[in-house]
């Protein structure tokens, strides 16, 4: 009796042991692929020219990437912004991607200018277009266009606020183009969407309805 107690207790542990180990494997590649994508060989971050002002600055933790905002004391400051659940910042594409479109820097050196930014319109790597806002919405299939109004650049929150856009697959930002604020365009990394109230790219199944 008491070899088939021992038995029973040895087998009940090990299949403890199994389950631990199972457990820990299923959570690894997620957190192996972000150390993987190590942005630390992208350029440094600056908020000096205009185009520097108008780039997202990568940090060495791809989950997330910095941006210039303007600060209330009138110059400009480095904010970091999170990128959508399950998405990782490309310097590259200027935008979060999912994990198998990510790209390093490793052929960028940090004496290079940061990528070209042009007016009106700025052309990424990966052919997203951010363009001024117009009356027109961009042309999309996403169903459900939401019609949440014009946003503003006005004010100092204004400024600092990520606006609500007819496509939930895009938002709009306030950024200095030609000496005034003006909301452009940015679109959230594929299979997201924008949520206002968090104020980023969420995945589907966590976007809701914004409450214009």
């Amino acid at each position: 009796m008491a070899s088939k107690g021992n038995s029973f207790q040895t087998l009940l542990v090990s299949l403890v042991i199994v389950l631990v180990v199972t457990d820990r494997c299923r959570g690894a590649p997620s957190s192996a692929f972000v150390t993987v994508a190590d942005n630390s060989l992208c350029p440094a971050p600056r908020c000096v020219t205009y185009e520097e002002i108008n780039t997202l600055w990568a940090v060495p933790d791809p989950l997330y990437f910095l941006q210039c905002r303007p600060s209330p004391l009138g110059d400009w400051t480095l904010q970091r912004m999170p990128c959508a659940p399950a998405t990782l910042f490309s310097y590259r594409q200027q935008v979060c991607v999912r994990p198998d479109y990510w790209e390093g820097c490793v052929e960028l050196t940090t004496s290079t200018t940061s990528p070209s930014t042009t007016s009106p319109s700025i052309a990424t790597d990966d052919d997203t277009t951010i363009s001024l806002i117009s009356s027109t919405p961009t042309d999309q299939t996403t169903p459900g266009l939401i019609d949440c109004g014009l946003p503003q650049c006005v004010t100092y929150e204004d400024i600092n606020t990520l606006w609500v856009h007819p496509d939930p697959a895009y938002f709009y930002q306030c950024r200095p183009l030609g000496g005034v604020w003006s909301p452009i365009e940015m679109p959230c990394a594929p299979t997201t969407r924008f949520s206002f109230r968090r104020q980023v790219c969420v995945i589907e199944a966590e976007w809701e309805l914004p409450n214009c």
